[in-house]
């Protein structure tokens, strides 16, 4: 499994609610501001308790330390924005400074760290796949069938979805394997 593809349907997710966010008007936009901060507090405490400890030996500190110190800014960035009413001078503003960080944040995640990880640390890749995915259903981050589909060959998702009490996963496609695993662990 390729914790990574999981990783980038959550930045597809975030990318999702800031679009939902600009269009949205007035108290329109609060709830969606709320299911972003939810979102991506999730994301950030799965990639640093689970990814980033485990990829220095891949990667080195240097991308790491940028991705962990990228995070801590979209904290700040993240608090700065809701402290403001969604209808307060500011606002827009700040929301759009936001999204400029995560943005090049993502493009380096997806860009430069990822594609290393996928063609030099594909055994770490292997090694975190079991906790990231424990620890993605203790965050109660979204599981989206398409996105383990992608990430999991259908061996991968079979033995997942055996070990989840699935029921049937000997007729079952890599498709309905997903669907079904993603079900059990929503």
């Amino acid at each position: 499994m390729d914790p990574t593809k999981l990783l980038e349907a959550d930045h597809r997710q975030v990318e999702d609610l800031f679009d939902q966010i600009e269009k949205a008007e007035g108290d329109e936009r609060m709830p969606l501001i709320r299911e972003l901060e939810t979102a991506l507090r999730a994301h950030m405490q799965l990639e640093e308790e689970v990814l980033y400890p485990r990829v220095t030996a891949v990667t080195g500190d240097d991308q790491v330390q940028e991705a962990e110190t990228e995070h801590e800014l979209a904290r700040k960035m993240m608090a700065d924005m809701i402290a403001l009413a969604p209808d307060e001078p500011g606002f827009d503003g700040a929301l759009e400074a936001f999204k400029a960080g995560i943005e090049h944040h993502v493009e380096e995640e997806e860009g430069e760290m990822f594609p290393q990880l996928r063609s030099e640390g594909a055994q770490v890749l292997a090694e975190i796949a079991t906790p990231f995915m424990q620890k993605r259903v203790e965050l109660g981050l979204p599981m989206d069938a398409a996105a383990l589909a992608a990430a999991s060959t259908k061996e991968e998702l079979l033995e997942e979805a055996k070990n989840a009490g699935v029921e049937g996963t000997s007729s079952m496609t890599k498709e309905q394997l997903a669907e079904a695993l993603a079900g059990v662990m929503a």
